[in-house]
Parts: C-alpha cells; sequence; structure tokens
C-alpha cells in the first residue's frame, strides 16, 4: 500500500511537470505568433506602395475641367484594390476615376486618372486615393490626397461698364489681392488676354483702347 501511494504521489508529480512544461511552451509560442504579427505588420508597411500624382493640389474656377494621373508601384507585395473618394464619401457624379494600364500585382506599377469634368462648387475638397493589399491580411495599404480648390468667381459690374472716349471701360468685382486677368474675344471662341492686375479694395477696372474701331467685342475675367 505504500508503494501504491508513493507511485500516485509519482505519476501527479510528473504530470503537474509536464503541465508546467506546456504552459511554458504554450506562453513563448504566444509570444513568438504576436511578436511575428506585429514583425510582420512593421515590414508590410515598409513595403507598402508608394504613391506620386501629377499634382497634389489644383486652383480651378467653377466650369473648368482637370484631370489627375496617379501612379502607384508595388515592389512585394500584392496590389489587390484601388479606391477614390471625396471627403471620405462618394465620387460626384461628373468625377471619373479609372484604371489606364498596369496590372494589380507583385511588383507592379498601376495608373490611374482622376478626371472632373465641368467642376462645380460640389467638386471641392480632399480626394483621397487608396491602394490595399490582397485581404488586407498584411495592412499593406497606401493613400494619396489630392486637394481641389475652386477660385473666387470675378463679376462683371455692368453699371460702371461702357463706351468712353479712350475705349470701352469694364469694371470687376473680385477679391482684393487676387491676380485677375482680362480677355478679349471677337467671336467668343479665340480669346486673348488684355491685362493681368492685382485687385485692390475688390474691384478692378480696365479700358480697352480697341473696342473704339472693332465692329464686336465680348469680355471675360478669370482669377489667375
Amino acid at each position: 500500500m505504500p508503494h501504491f501511494g508513493t507511485a500516485i504521489a509519482y505519476f501527479v508529480s510528473i504530470m503537474e511537470h509536464k503541465i508546467r512544461q506546456n504552459r511554458r511552451w504554450f506562453q513563448k509560442m504566444l509570444i513568438f505568433l504576436v511578436f511575428g504579427l506585429f514583425t510582420a505588420r512593421a515590414q508590410a508597411q515598409l513595403l507598402a506602395p508608394t504613391i506620386t500624382v501629377s499634382t497634389s493640389s489644383t486652383n480651378v474656377s467653377i466650369g473648368d475641367s482637370v484631370t489627375i494621373t496617379v501612379v502607384a508601384h508595388c515592389n512585394v507585395g500584392v496590389l489587390s484594390s484601388v479606391s477614390c473618394l471625396l471627403n471620405n464619401g462618394s465620387l460626384p457624379t461628373n468625377a471619373v476615376f479609372s484604371l489606364l494600364s498596369g496590372v494589380i500585382n507583385i511588383d507592379s506599377t498601376v495608373t490611374n486618372t482622376l478626371s472632373i469634368s465641368h467642376i462645380t462648387s460640389a467638386s471641392a475638397g480632399i480626394y483621397t486615393v487608396k491602394y490595399g493589399d490582397l485581404l488586407g491580411l498584411l495592412n499593406l495599404s497606401a493613400s494619396v490626397p489630392i486637394t481641389i480648390n475652386i477660385l473666387p468667381t470675378v463679376t462683371a459690374i455692368v453699371g460702371n461698364s461702357g463706351m468712353i472716349e479712350q475705349g470701352f471701360k469694364i469694371q470687376f468685382s473680385a477679391p482684393t489681392g487676387s491676380n485677375v486677368v482680362v480677355e478679349a474675344s471677337s467671336d467668343m471662341n479665340n480669346w486673348a488676354a488684355l491685362t493681368t492686375n492685382l485687385v485692390s479694395n475688390g474691384t478692378l477696372t480696365y479700358t480697352d483702347a480697341v473696342a473704339k474701331t472693332a465692329s464686336c467685342r465680348f469680355y471675360r475675367a478669370r482669377i489667375k
């Protein structure tokens, strides 16, 4: 009977020793997995695609159109998705983001274009282009912001415009400190710049001497 009790105690001691070994092994494996996952994500960030854009910020006027080229290159990772948002929401109906060339794959270069036509005030803001990796497993992604700014408008002051002895005088209202380009045309298709002046006190006045001998003359102004 004493031998039997000793055997039981010895068996329990062995089991406790194995449990402690298994616990230590499990802890080591858990630390190894956490460290490996952290290292993989850190390496993935270093391998994230590089993105270049033709311009990161542009100033446009209402009614203008603009096309911006976005190029992404990834040396190791597998790019599997690309998206474009305006102010973290969907694109307006007059904006198109399209793939021009490249394959979303290992060691690849992908070229996209962001085209915005007939720009309105709703087109302004920050467009974010993002490329992501396969299923997001390694968080291998990169994004680039593109800012579209709407220039203030220039308005003709009709009451202060008209023919005078020196020619046709036309006055515009525009933000003080802005550079305004005044253009003229005889057919509204071909425009020529007449002058570029700095606006002071919110108005700009220009007199076109050519108007005295021209049969027809049209004017427009824009902020440069």
